[in-house]
């Protein structure tokens, strides 16, 4: 479930949840809203997530299927990280790591500390998609990361608070399933609130000297990230974490901590470019967008960050051979 530097295949996590539950892959992408999504091999283009899993809790008739997703995340799959995290003297420690190593280990959209009345909150970044989209990630990460917390304290994490910015939904009273913690909605961040007792707890596996090595590793590993890895996905993972605002090459490049000529000259070997990429991406999210959104052609534009709408028109006949009026209703005729 890992790649050498210990980033997880959520999507392989998800395939592998709705077959336990009788669901093929086939039978998946045999959805009239995934047919834009391209295979390689068996495996689903690691961008098309945000597309999976609605089609997969419709498939499935599971409406908690993201929160399970998330507990499926262990924290051993992290490979060198995994060790840097468990030997850390608390969750303290653990969070601090979670957000400087997040390029590497793909979970989720990036993460920032804040200062909270009641501890520290773990708030979530800008989250690209649908309403029902962003639901279901912040749903699949939170849902991870307190699982992870209780598995490295070895005990219920219950001494703070989960806000969610979306409205509370049908299922909301299966929360209390995988949360031990109260729940609150139409909170204006996104955020799980930890009290200083869950903070400040040991864990059972600190280890400070063993800490220091393991560290060390996951630093040398930041250094050189995607230097054997396939640097187009890894452009595709942080483009679908981004909000409107697409980043341009050189942000990327950066990101990544390589230099933008390093980066063309790998894309050039993986025979493709940054360009390609992009539009990739922003096909998949305006399928999405005109599928599961009632936003009008013109709004969907001006998500994907087009100033014009007939500019994403076109772009889009170029990618499906259909306008997107089109292809919006094909999909609702089926």
């Amino acid at each position: 479930m890992r790649s050498k530097h210990g980033s997880i295949d959520i999507t392989k996590l998800l395939l592998e949840l709705l077959a336990e539950s009788g669901v093929t892959q086939n039978q998946l992408f045999s959805l009239p809203e995934l047919q834009s999504i391209k295979i390689t091999g068996k495996e689903p283009n690691e961008a098309a997530l945000p597309m999976l899993l609605p089609a997969a809790i419709k498939l499935s008739n599971n409406p908690t299927l993201a929160l399970e997703l998330g507990q499926r995340i262990q924290i051993t799959s992290f490979g060198s990280v995994s060790f840097a995290l468990m030997s850390c003297l608390n969750l303290r420690e653990v969070l601090t790591l979670l957000i400087r190593y997040h390029p590497i280990l793909n979970l989720g959209p990036s993460w920032e500390l804040c200062e909270h009345p009641k501890g520290i909150a773990l708030r979530s970044g800008t989250i690209m998609g649908s309403p029902q989209t962003q639901k279901l990630f912040l749903e699949l990460m939170f849902s991870a990361v307190i699982s992870m917390g209780e598995s490295l304290l070895n005990r219920r994490v219950d001494g703070g608070e989960l806000h969610f910015s979306f409205p509370s939904p049908r299922h909301f009273n299966d929360y209390s399933k995988f949360f031990s913690m109260p729940v609150k909605f139409n909170q204006a961040n996104s955020q799980v609130v930890l009290s200083e007792k869950d903070l400040n707890s040991r864990l059972p596996n600190a280890n400070p000297a063993g800490h220091a090595i393991f560290q060390q590793q996951c630093e040398e590993l930041l250094r050189g990230f995607n230097n054997v890895e396939n640097v187009s996905a890894a452009i595709r993972r942080l483009l679908i974490q981004t909000g409107r605002e697409f980043p341009n090459i050189n942000q990327v490049a950066e990101h990544l901590h390589i230099s933008e000529r390093t980066l063309r000259r790998r894309l050039n070997k993986e025979s493709t470019n940054f360009r390609t990429i992009c539009d990739e991406v922003r096909n998949i999210l305006a399928c999405q967008y005109l599928l599961s959104t009632g936003f009008t052609v013109a709004e969907v534009a001006e998500l994907l960050g087009y100033s014009e709408t007939v500019s994403f028109r076109r772009a889009f006949i170029r990618w499906n051979g259909q306008t997107p009026s089109e292809y919006r209703g094909r999909l609702q005729a089926t």
